[in-house]
């Protein structure tokens, strides 16, 4: 079993050349995500079935693979992503959770726990996984601030 996090800061107010979003924004760009992972990923292909007004079920198709995962919505809190029994498919799990130690000072942790194959070969795929996780949440997190500055999500607070 696969289990590791990351923190990316998105705010930091005593850079002036970083544009600051609002928690709102910020959230707004990651409900933006879950819902429509294939606005950041090109190669994925999705389909959502709403099951409550902060829950859903998506099917990912990237390839020949397959993910059916749960999405349970935490407002502006948390996003917290399952895979279920639908098909057969590895386990997974992931929560992105926002923090904010100090007002505006905005923060994403990602948490993720997933099976991974056993493995033996001189690659250790554990660590590229954890890589690849950690540059794809850094591309989200830069398209967010992108799509935050073209007025798509509510007001940038500078």
């Amino acid at each position: 079993m696969l289990e590791f996090e990351h923190i990316i800061q998105v705010n930091d107010l005593t850079d002036s050349t970083i544009s600051v979003l609002s928690r709102t924004q910020l959230w707004e760009g990651l409900m933006l995500r879950a819902r429509c992972p294939d606005k950041f990923n090109d190669s994925l292909s999705v389909q959502i079935e709403d099951i409550a007004f902060d829950e859903f079920e998506r099917r990912i198709q990237v390839g020949e693979s397959s993910f059916h995962e749960r999405v349970m919505l935490h407002l502006d809190e948390r996003i917290h992503t399952q895979t279920t029994g639908a098909i057969e498919q590895i386990s997974a799990e992931s929560i992105t959770e926002l923090e904010e130690p100090e007002e505006g000072f905005l923060f994403v942790r990602f948490t993720y726990r997933r099976e991974l194959e056993e493995e033996h070969s001189a690659v250790d795929v554990g660590e590229h996984l954890k890589a690849a996780y950690l540059q794809t949440d850094r591309d989200a997190i830069a398209m967010i601030r992108t799509l935050a500055e073209s007025g798509m999500f509510g007001q940038s607070i500078n």
